[in-house]
């Protein structure tokens, strides 16, 4: 079981047009405030056998598991080794909790829809602009927005295959542990012994029967 998370001040309510800015390679991403249930620190994760390899793998959150998963990996960012500054942003999919690791995050801001426009197409990247909604231009600096629904949507197959991988976690812990060929060899050799025995001793009583016949 992987470490339970020590968490950040939940995200207060919020409007639709507020986001949670976060950053990655210095660039500074957007998404709704309001489907970010918290923000915490990286700890790490339990891997899970065959996930894609942007699935870092499983998470305790206070008792419930659910999956992290890694921002750069996903949408084909250099791998960065992390930091004090990396955090995760938990969201949730289908009442199941998802961590998306990122660089930093920086602020919740208000960004007015009349203050968004869509991202230019000579600055689109391909593996990331299907998931994008616009660019909210702010007086000091740019800020792309996503969708995270389709984020988190894109990877329903996972998710249902980590749901899986947990599920089959706690049949294993709840199965009695595989026993050892050794001392399956052992049991074995011991039920021979025990028929030897039974046979020697069945001898011996019939041979003495014979002799109490013969007298």
């Amino acid at each position: 079981m992987p470490d339970e998370i020590k968490t950040e001040p939940e995200v207060e309510e919020v409007e639709h047009d507020q986001y949670l800015v976060f950053s990655i390679e210095s660039q500074e991403y957007g998404i709704q405030a309001m489907r970010v249930q918290e923000i915490s620190t990286v700890v790490p994760a339990t891997k899970i056998p065959n996930a894609p390899s942007y699935v870092e793998g499983i998470m305790n959150l206070r008792g419930k598991l659910g999956s992290v998963i890694s921002f750069r990996k996903k949408f084909g960012f250099i791998e960065k080794a992390q930091d004090e500054d990396t955090r995760l942003i938990i969201v949730e999919m289908a009442n199941f909790p998802v961590g998306i690791v990122v660089d930093s995050v920086q602020e919740v801001i208000r960004i007015p829809d009349e203050m968004v426009q869509e991202m230019p197409e000579s600055s689109r990247n391909k593996v990331v602009e299907e998931y994008i909604t616009g660019v909210g231009m702010l007086e000091t600096k740019l800020i792309i927005l996503l969708d995270v629904n389709r984020m988190l949507e894109s990877g329903v197959k996972e998710t249902e295959a980590i749901r899986q991988a947990i599920g089959d976690i706690h049949n294993m812990k709840n199965q009695p542990p595989e026993k050892k060929e050794s001392e399956v060899h052992e049991e074995e050799t011991k039920m021979v012994e025990k028929e030897q025995i039974a046979k020697e001793q069945t001898a011996r009583r019939k041979g003495r029967a014979k002799a109490i016949k013969e007298v």
